[in-house]
């Protein structure tokens, strides 16, 4: 990377959600079992890439 002055790099990042997404955890009272529903097929799938370069988005 040293080789690269900060105004040539370019810093990427890649992220993902799923429309369907619920939380993996979930609250009950001491005691009783916590149950909870989830769909059994996949669904649409939203993916986002974002970079920086030379401090703009």
């Amino acid at each position: 990377m040293n080789k690269y002055r900060p105004e040539q790099r370019i810093y990427i990042d890649e992220s993902g959600i799923d429309s369907n997404e619920i939380p993996a955890y979930g609250w009950c009272q001491k005691g009783e079992r916590f149950v909870g529903k989830r769909p059994g097929k996949r669904q649409k799938r939203l993916s986002m890439i974002g970079a920086l370069c030379q401090g703009k988005f």
